[in-house]
């Protein structure tokens, strides 16, 4: 088990690391070997106060499709699922720049399903804050979340477009944002630095 320095909001954890990238020229991705292709996931890694709970994420990327799933459990071993947030773009990639690849993603949508009793307690007793803006939560009831401010997150809206970038070494990939930063809408917005997460290849 890997612990999450930072926890993030409700689904998605992870913390910015330091590492400079130098200006390059920049070169299609075909002309290189970074390919995002495949099915990347996560360790299961500790989050909350306490490093109490645990979750899990998984991205796929078919063709111009992107597909996350991150599941938030009661445990840091991560058993008992108490929360999932899915997301659902389109993918925009890229140019290979020194040892990143620039891409971008438009959003399709941004779910989120409470798995545990309470949790919809939780979330119907807070809608300002946790709920999302919204009432009626029920238990394994996706509801739509693009737009919203939930907790801690802003996330973005259906049909925005977010800058991002990505390094690959060897199985392991990071993101410079994804999921944590949502506000990435101009090429100009896109991080320098990877995320301290890692995802690792699990198919292609």
């Amino acid at each position: 088990m890997k612990p999450a320095r930072t926890p993030l909001l409700v689904a998605l954890l992870a913390a910015a690391g330091i590492l400079p990238i130098p200006a390059a020229l920049p070169a299609r991705a075909d002309d290189g070997k970074v390919d995002l292709q495949g099915e990347w996931t996560t360790d299961c890694l500790r989050i909350g106060k306490s490093d109490w709970h645990g979750v899990i994420t998984r991205v796929t990327i078919r063709g111009d499709r992107m597909h996350a799933v991150s599941q938030i459990y009661a445990r840091n071993g991560c058993q008992q699922p108490t929360v999932q947030v899915r997301y659902e773009g389109t993918l925009d990639g890229g140019l290979k720049e020194h040892d990143s690849l620039l891409f971008a993603h438009t959003v399709t949508s941004i779910t989120m399903t409470p798995n545990d009793a309470d949790v919809v307690a939780h979330y119907n007793g807070d809608p300002k804050g946790v709920g999302c803006g919204l009432s009626g939560w029920k238990e394994n009831t996706p509801f739509n979340v693009e737009g919203r401010t939930c907790a801690a997150a802003n996330f973005a809206g259906k049909g925005d477009t977010l800058f991002d970038r990505a390094w690959i070494d060897g199985n392991r990939l990071r993101f410079a944002a994804f999921p944590v930063e949502w506000s990435n809408r101009s090429p100009d917005d896109r991080p320098q630095s990877p995320l301290e997460t890692v995802y690792y290849r699990t198919s292609y």
